[in-house]
This record gives structure tokens, sequence and C-alpha cells, in this order.
């Protein structure tokens, strides 16, 4: 790779991530109120996310949700807190 090639941008011939259907503010809000009213440990947690997020509101793939919490087990730490924020950086990133 050259100095002057950006390493965000995707490899030539990846496709382009679509837009997201959902706000950065709504991922938030909905991780707000889980975290609030949720009940059962991180186990539990991680299961309403993919209940909600993945099933019910289609806000987030299948692929991607299994990619983050592969990533999120293999991180010491809050399995459930470690799955949202890699949920979050999967379509919004990092602000520059």
């Amino acid at each position: 790779m050259s100095a002057t090639e950006n390493s965000l941008t995707p490899p030539s011939g990846a496709t382009s991530r679509q837009e997201p259907s959902y706000t950065l503010r709504q991922l938030v809000g909905y991780m707000l109120r889980l975290g609030s009213i949720g009940f059962g440990g991180p186990v539990a947690l991680v299961g309403y996310m993919r209940r909600d997020l993945v099933e019910q509101k289609q806000w987030i793939s299948e692929t991607d949700y299994k990619e983050g919490l592969t990533l999120a087990q293999l991180m010491p730490g809050p399995l459930a807190a470690q799955l949202a924020m890699y949920l979050g950086y999967v379509d919004y990133g990092v602000p520059h």
C-alpha cells in the first residue's frame, strides 16, 4: 500500500456498505433503554440485542451481529457493552 492511499478505504473490488436504516441517535437510545431496563446479565442482553436489532427491527445484519459477538467474547470486559460499541462502529465508525 502506498503512503498516499488511505488505509480505511475498502480494497478494490469490495462493495461499499449501504446507508444504515437507523440513526446513531436511535441506536444509542436503544442501548440506553436496554441497559436501564434489561434484566438477566450480559448473556441475556446480547440475546435481546439479536432479537430486537437483527430479527425485529432489522437494523443490523446477522453477519455483523455474529462477527461483533465473536470479537466481544474474545476481549476481556463487559460482553454486552463491547457488542454495542462494535455494532455502532460497524455503520458509523469513529468520528474524524
